[in-house]
């Protein structure tokens, strides 16, 4: 089965490598596994036998025939679907639920989002992704990849890098090595008016990044909140922590 570019494929079939990453994803007898893009069931394998109940959503409809195929007592374990359109109430109505994947490069940005929306139904999840992207959602005011998604990453989850894969092991191989990162909620409901805030901030802030913060801030701030505020205004926004992009963000809320 060869890979498709158009979906972003990049298969694992080391078995070392798998079977390292399923003990790094700690599948439990209990656990409800949704696994993203399960491709040619290489990682869905060590999976689909270990935890209560699985579900893979498949986009590419010849892969989708394989797997049935593969685990013919699974059949209808695997969804034909875009996980994007997926409304996971559909599959785990009323109970939480694990999410893995290796994960297609170019939608990393949308299936967070994804995940965004399915947050408190959600127990944790486990990502194969691209070492660029991974150490922006891992990021901190102390690191080059620091960013508005390291921001809002850190506001939702505990981001841990728990192994990094080569390049190599990938077929068809990518140009960048990948890691597999973990995400775990903070919490268990989101106060959304202070999320929607802390994007407002972040994306004001962000798309300066290279100036101060007092430049910044006028655009969402009046001037005499801003010159209230307990914050160093020279620093630049790769400089401020998550803290005092909440401290900022809750003022939002009196000057709309």
């Amino acid at each position: 089965m060869q890979a498709k570019k158009r979906f972003g494929q990049n298969f694992l079939s080391d078995k070392k490598l798998l079977e390292d990453l399923v003990n790094l994803i700690n599948v439990d007898s209990n656990d409800r596994l949704l696994e993203i893009g399960p491709g040619k069931g290489d990682l869905t394998k060590n999976l689909i036998n270990i935890c209560d109940s699985y579900f893979g959503i498949e986009l590419d409809k010849d892969l989708l025939v394989f797997l049935r195929n593969k685990f013919p007592k699974n059949r209808n374990a695997f969804i034909d679907g875009d996980i994007l359109k997926l409304n996971a109430s559909e599959i785990y109505a009323s109970n939480q639920f694990r999410v893995v994947g290796n994960i297609p490069y170019n939608i990393s940005s949308p299936i967070l989002d994804w995940c965004e929306k399915h947050y408190e139904k959600i127990l944790d999840i486990h990502f194969m992704l691209q070492k660029e992207f991974a150490l922006r959602c891992a990021g901190n005011e102390k690191t080059s990849s620091y960013g508005r998604l390291s921001v809002i990453c850190k506001y939702l989850y505990e981001v841990t890098i728990i192994k990094e894969v080569s390049k190599e092991f990938f077929n068809p191989m990518p140009k960048v090595d990948s890691l597999f990162v973990k995400f775990s909620p903070k919490k268990r409901e989101v106060n959304q008016k202070e999320l929607q805030n802390l994007k407002k901030v972040t994306r004001a802030l962000f798309n300066k990044k290279r100036k101060k913060i007092s430049n910044s801030l006028q655009d969402i701030l009046e001037k005499e909140t801003i010159n209230n505020l307990d914050l160093n205004l020279n620093l630049r926004p790769d400089e401020l922590s998550l803290n005092e992009y909440l401290q900022i963000s809750a003022l939002v809320k009196d000057d709309g």
